[in-house]
């Protein structure tokens, strides 16, 4: 173990946090949670599932799961390789700064608020997460700082360093190591990185070096293969020996002035990946009129809310970093940033941008609509969510024909080391609704009462879906806790009882990764979220992050690789499907007031 990581845990505990509790496990002899495999529950399948626990081991395992579950859960990285950073990661616009400040005096407020925030965290000093009175999961926080993706042969790994002095800026796809040890205000960080600009501008008439930084937007594959390579290098394998303890990366690009949140976003997110390295977990990018956007790693083990409220933090203490020093005289300069070097192959190059065409997508990615809001379903004593969702699966059955499968990300944080689950929600009911609506024969009442009926089966599908731990994720533990000769066996028999379970047809398809949508929380300090310009290669059809606010819904579309209806028109259509739902419960309120 590097001497300077300092920590293996997915999940780090932090002193002066109340832990929460223990998720609840399913029974021994309960096999019901793995319908949502597709097992048909049914004597036979009973006795092939029991069985096969019996003669893999899995059920002397899962006797002592009661006092061995938090050691897994927090131990064990389920995201990994997770290296298609542009399709995983997050990007997250911060409001503007309210001072008009400078480009640089921008970033130099960021690093200090990183910093801030960061220490708050470590000594317990910022207010622990919490859903009305249950403290949430905190652990995912210390990720946010020092934490990487790395590269070591076959295998990934998240890397979690103990230096927290130095920090990576990426200007002019150059990449720059800044200490930041002994600084006593803001002031010395604006002009060290104007000293990383000036260093930059002396160098563009240099012979052009390609930048490592689009190698991390490459795919699985390519990656695997280019970094074993590259490190083959000594001048290589140097640099990325310094970057895996960079506090996090601020990419600067001054000469670009993206007009608005959504195009900042948008061109943080699809563009320019030579000046990004997305093997760390927080990227900050500053442009030139001081729009920022943060970059979120989810591999890294950061879910959307943590993202949220980290950004939300950063932006909140970054407005409130002053110029002035503390005894009114100019403090001692930083030291001079150094440079890292590079020689990297140009067929590697040009592999990994053939992978980020793939993805690329040119089209408006985020919407505002104006019209309705989370004001609106309060007042008619209607959840916004579900309701949403109605109008999102009317849009998609007018615009395919179908009614396609929608999967929600639900947060499991009151929850001990717990992160999220998804839950289809789809459900028979929501189906009933959208035939009726989309009949010939559509009845105020009828279509009031399907519709609520479909909003309360949608929330019982999420109660169940965060009631318990899935069985399938602790068979996952089982497996990865033993050794070669003992984990082949168990996958063996497994793999058997698995086939045996199809052949008498006690397994049914369950689609899955259709449409998937997310819906973050809602902090003023970050009006965009999402992963704009690009195309995502795990969902069949489209991914959506969407927020409800009081008086807008913000929406940001992400389709799927073969997906081919604009977004502007999936927009469009949306909007009139939301304008229908809208019909359906002013119609159903007036029927319940009469």
């Amino acid at each position: 173990m590097d001497l300077n990581m300092r920590s293996t845990d997915v999940y780090e505990e932090i002193g002066g946090y109340v832990k929460p509790p223990i998720v609840p496990l399913p029974e021994i002899d309960n096999i019901d949670s793995l319908k949502y495999l597709g097992l048909k529950i049914n004597k036979r399948s009973k006795q092939i599932v029991k069985s096969a626990m019996i003669l893999s081991g899995f059920r002397s395992f899962q006797k002592k799961l009661p006092e061995t579950i938090e050691h897994h859960l927090r131990t064990n990285n389920l995201r990994l390789p997770g290296l298609y950073m542009p399709a995983i990661s997050a990007s997250l616009a911060l409001a503007d700064d309210p001072r008009h400040l400078t480009a640089l005096e921008r970033a130099a407020t960021l690093i200090f608020a990183v910093r801030n925030l960061y220490d708050d965290l470590i000594a317990g000093r910022l207010p622990q997460d919490k859903y009305r009175d249950q403290v949430l999961e905190m652990g995912q926080y210390p990720n946010v700082y020092a934490t990487s993706i790395i590269i070591d042969g076959k295998n990934v790994r998240m890397f979690k360093s103990k230096v927290t002095t130095q920090i990576t800026v990426i200007v002019a796809r150059r990449f720059y190591i800044l200490e930041i040890e002994n600084y006593n205000d803001v002031e010395q960080i604006r002009e060290a990185l104007a000293a990383i600009i000036q260093n930059a501008n002396n160098h563009k008439l240099e012979a052009h070096k390609h930048s490592p930084g689009i190698l991390t937007a490459a795919t699985n594959e390519t990656q695997l293969s280019v970094f074993n390579r590259i490190k083959k290098i000594q001048v290589n394998a140097d640099s990325l020996d310094v970057l895996k303890h960079s506090f996090f990366t601020l990419c600067l690009e001054i000469d670009n002035h993206p007009s608005s949140y959504a195009d900042a976003a948008f061109v943080t997110h699809g563009t320019n990946f030579e000046n990004r390295w997305f093997h760390s977990s927080l990227q900050l990018v500053v442009y030139g009129n001081s729009k920022a956007v943060a970059i979120c790693n989810f591999t890294t083990y950061l879910d959307g809310n943590t993202m949220m409220r980290t950004v939300s933090e950063i932006q909140k203490r970054a407005a409130l970093c002053s110029f002035a020093t503390s005894d009114g005289m100019h403090k001692k300069s930083l030291p001079p940033a150094r440079e890292l070097h590079w020689n990297i192959n140009e067929r590697a190059i040009w592999k990994a941008y053939k992978d980020v065409q793939i993805l690329r997508d040119n089209q408006q990615a985020t919407f505002e609509i104006t019209e309705i809001g989370s004001s609106y379903f309060a007042a008619h004593k209607t959840q916004s969510i579900p309701a949403f969702i109605l109008a999102l699966q009317l849009a998609v059955k007018r615009l395919t024909g179908k009614i396609i499968k929608i999967e929600q990300f639900l947060t499991m944080t009151k929850y001990r080391c717990m992160d999220l689950t998804t839950a289809v929600i789809t459900t028979q009911e929501v189906e009933e609704f959208i035939k009726h609506l989309e009949g010939n024969d559509v009845q105020q009442a009828k279509a009031f009462e399907l519709l609520m009926t479909a909003i309360q089966s949608q929330a019982e599908v999420a109660r169940i879906a965060r009631s318990q731990l899935k069985l399938g994720l602790i068979i996952t533990f089982y497996l990865r806790s033993l050794k070669r000769a003992k984990a082949f066996y168990a996958k063996a028999v497994l793999f058997f009882a698995a086939l045996i379970i199809r052949l008498t047809g006690s397994m049914k398809s369950i689609p899955g990764g259709e449409i998937i949508v997310s819906h973050p929380d809602i902090f003023p300090e970050v009006p965009v979220v999402g992963r704009p310009a690009i195309r995502l290669p795990y969902v069949k059809y489209f991914g959506l992050h969407y927020q409800i606010y009081s008086e807008k819904i913000v929406i940001t579309m992400m389709p799927g690789l073969t997906w081919k209806i604009p977004n502007t028109e999936f927009i469009f259509v949306l909007r009139e499907c939301l304008q229908k739902i809208q019909w359906v419960i002013n119609n159903g309120s007036r029927n319940r007031l009469n």
